[in-house]
């Protein structure tokens, strides 16, 4: 079971060394050690306030949003927070 992780910005070096191909800012996770997206934040050491928008298979998410295996999340950071809000509701 695994779920990938793509980080943007300043979050990529946050990712650790994980991604087969040597891309930055991806990390595969053991689905097995995670529910949510909160879980990912925690094993990956970040904080919600670091963080701006969220998205499972490309939808915009809430931290409470539940994940599972082959599931792919990209967390952007703070300081690349974008319109989404104006557009799209979180899914929880």
């Amino acid at each position: 079971m695994s779920i990938k992780v793509r980080l943007y910005g300043k979050l990529k070096t946050k990712a650790p060394t994980t991604d087969p191909t040597g891309q930055v800012g991806i990390a595969e996770l053991d689905g097995s050690r995670v529910k949510s997206i909160a879980d990912i934040l925690e094993v990956l050491d970040l904080k919600p306030e670091e963080t701006s928008h969220l998205f499972l298979n490309n939808d915009y998410s809430a931290l409470e949003r539940r994940v599972n295996d082959g599931d792919i999340v990209a967390i952007f950071p703070r300081d690349m927070a974008l319109l989404y809000r104006w557009y799209f509701s979180r899914r929880a």
